[in-house]
């Protein structure tokens, strides 16, 4: 997930002694492969610490001392246990600073990244929530914006922040207690993605800080990835999370964004549709490969080809549509249509949209199964239409193709085994 990486920390109190160990991999925790990337080895994209992404907009990780080991003495344990007691009068902190410490500070502690923070996670649950300003500074990225915790404390007292609070002492902060962490779904998840964009054509200079002061104009924005290669180059592409969606999609509205001095606009889409087209190029390519090794071998002409001129019987496709984001599957679309000729299901997870195909009139299927003249499906309001003239010369083209390379697929399989009669593990047998 967004986890900004990962974090061990080791007590033995029987011991008195404390040992905090951490990294910080200069990336975000979600692998997107720099050429092999989809959906389903991101997703998100969002479980598993890797080396090619970079932090988002806030994120940091626990900082080493030393060799990344720290060891209190039983003396240094017990002053430990007494609230240490900071005084912010006087205290001047910069506009600029203070801002970036309560942006870092509420990343932090906020709905993106606390959820998936292993170490943070532990650590609310140890004092009702507070965390001392000493141990927030073994992360780098804070420590890098100010390192006096007088001045992170002023910063706090005066923010008016509605997420994060000051102790009395002033040395400890934690997420206010009146805004509960949301429930770490997958309805979370996919509001997350449909509220992300996928930008490309950035120079290989950008950094964190000015994918940040880039975006300002465009509104609030909760996370930003500078996605990298195998080797750590910046690949010139970066996701960026909008805390509100219709600034998302406002932005993706845009025409002609340019960064900077640049010539050329930038390619803008959603993250869904980047995946999309990521996973269909990919698709592409496969069918080019396999198509040019069966070139190779002759094979090719004794493959399925679809015809040019196809028949078909009009009205029997319904169209769903409005799918993205919505959560349903092909079993709750059988279930549905159980009882009225069903032939064919067309959707895969992720897809906006999905097609229905029976043995008669679909448009009497339709009117048998709505709800209150009303189309229901997974318990949702979506809009149920039979396809006709080019859509659904199209659907057929669509599907013809789909089932010619099935069988050209098993096809290809039996060519490459010798046909039938191997056993196991596709290995010849002699029988003595």
């Amino acid at each position: 997930g967004d986890n900004p990486a990962s974090q061990h920390y080791f007590i033995q109190s029987n011991l008195s002694c404390t040992m905090t160990a951490a990294t910080e991999n200069g990336g975000a925790a979600v692998q997107n492969p720099a050429e092999g990337e989809t959906e389903e080895n991101v997703k998100l994209e969002e479980t598993k610490p890797a080396e090619e992404e970079t932090k988002p907009a806030a994120e940091g990780e626990a900082k080493p001392e030393g060799d990344g080991v720290k060891i209190n003495t039983t003396e240094e344990a017990k002053e430990e246990k007494k609230d240490e007691v900071i005084d912010t009068e006087g205290v001047a902190v910069d506009a600029g600073t203070s801002a970036k410490i309560m942006k870092q500070l509420e990343y932090y502690f906020g709905d993106r990244n606390l959820v998936k923070d292993r170490f943070l996670l532990r650590e609310v649950t140890v004092d009702e929530g507070w965390i001392t300003l000493t141990t927030m500074l073994n992360f780098k990225r804070l420590a890098g914006i100010c390192s006096d915790k007088a001045k992170i404390a002023k910063a706090v007292e005066t923010s008016n922040s509605e997420l994060i609070v000051l102790h009395e002492t002033k040395s400890k902060i934690r997420r206010n207690p009146n805004k509960p962490l949301p429930n770490n779904s997958d309805d979370t998840t996919v509001a997350n993605n449909l509220k992300t964009v996928y930008i490309k054509g950035l120079p290989p200079t950008l950094t964190l800080d000015s994918a940040e002061e880039f975006m300002v104009p465009y509104g609030k924005i909760l996370y930003t990835k500078l996605r990298k290669d195998a080797q750590g180059a910046f690949k010139g592409s970066v996701f960026i999370e909008f805390a509100e969606q219709a600034d998302c999609d406002k932005f993706l509205k845009l025409e002609d964004v340019k960064y900077g001095d640049a010539t050329e606009p930038l390619i803008i889409m959603s993250r869904n549709d980047y995946f999309k087209s990521k996973n269909q190029n990919a698709k592409n390519e496969k069918n080019e490969k396999r198509e040019a090794q069966l070139g190779q071998t002759g094979a090719q002409q004794t493959f399925n080809r679809v015809p040019d001129a196809l028949s078909y019987e009009k009205g029997f496709v319904i169209k769903i549509s409005g799918l993205e984001g919505k959560e349903t599957s092909r079993e709750a679309m059988k279930d549905l249509f159980e009882g009225h000729g069903l032939k064919w299901v067309t959707y895969n997870k992720g897809d906006v949209e999905a097609f229905v195909r029976f043995d008669n009139d679909a448009a009497a299927i339709l009117e048998k199964v709505k709800k209150d003249d009303k189309f229901i499906l997974s318990d949702m309001e979506l809009q149920a239409t039979v396809i006709a003239d080019d859509e659904e010369e199209q659907y057929y083209k669509t599907s013809a193709q789909e089932k010619s390379e099935f069988f050209n697929r098993q096809k290809k399989r039996r060519n490459d085994f010798g046909g039938r009669g191997r056993g196991r593990g596709n290995k010849r047998f002699r029988r003595n």
